[in-house]
């Protein structure tokens, strides 16, 4: 598997049961610089990820319990599109961008 997505998953872990030290234990404990560990931070925030850093137990840890999700969904094509597709045209839709509620939900 991609070397980001196993860094991801092994984070989400260490996090989620609060055992990743200090920033500098956290990065070293990965085999990365702080630098990359505060950018792939900032990515997994962005992804919606509610992290933050408890001084009491000098460890990442989530505000509330999240499960990281990565995956496909198979999605039915219309008859329209594979019409399309069939005599050789570019189909193009465009994606559904899920909202908080929708993620809350599955």
């Amino acid at each position: 598997m991609n070397k980001q997505l196993e860094r991801i998953k092994r984070m989400h872990t260490l996090i989620k049961f609060n055992r990743t030290g200090t920033p500098a234990e956290f990065a070293e404990r990965l085999g990365i610089s702080p630098a990359g560990l505060y950018r792939t931070l900032a990515m997994m925030k962005e992804m919606g990820a509610p992290i933050h850093f408890c001084q009491r137990r000098q460890s990442y840890g989530y505000y509330e319990s999240v499960e990281l999700r990565i995956d496909f969904v198979r999605v039915e094509n219309s008859r329209k599109d594979q019409s399309r597709v069939s005599r050789g045209q570019a189909c193009i839709r465009p994606l559904h961008t899920p909202t908080s509620s929708s993620v809350a939900a599955s």
